[in-house]
């Protein structure tokens, strides 16, 4: 499906439930039930050093980042690199410096919305 059909199959719906519900969480269905809206689960990555947050970030690459630069600063010589904090777990990681565990952290956080949180 090209871009041009797929924004075309998005004012269709649209326009369709203007006519009976012009809810915002009503077109947000409507999307949803056509298939037009993305389905993978959002994500949003909290940067953290020991028990202090550095911020959200909307992506995992942004959250490391942050953490790097702090570590690179205090740690110049030094070998840096993530790890999971679980192996079977790759939503947390910690930076390790020369193998140890720096106390910075990249949290992978889901982003839940219900159609109340929507309207």
């Amino acid at each position: 499906m090209t871009q041009q059909h797929i924004t075309r199959a998005a004012e269709l719906v649209v326009q369709a439930k203007l006519g009976t519900d012009p809810t915002p969480a009503a077109i947000v269905q409507a999307l949803a039930a056509a298939g037009l809206l993305r389905t993978a689960p959002l994500e949003i990555y909290r940067a953290s050093w020991d028990a202090d947050s550095l911020g959200l970030y909307a992506s995992r690459d942004a959250a490391q980042g942050r953490c790097l630069l702090d570590a690179a600063v205090a740690r110049p010589e030094s070998q840096l690199a993530w790890l999971p904090v679980r192996d079977e777990d790759p939503a947390e990681e910690y930076l390790a410096a020369d193998g140890e565990n720096t106390e910075y952290y990249v949290t992978a956080l889901p982003v839940r919305l219900t159609a109340g949180e929507i309207a």
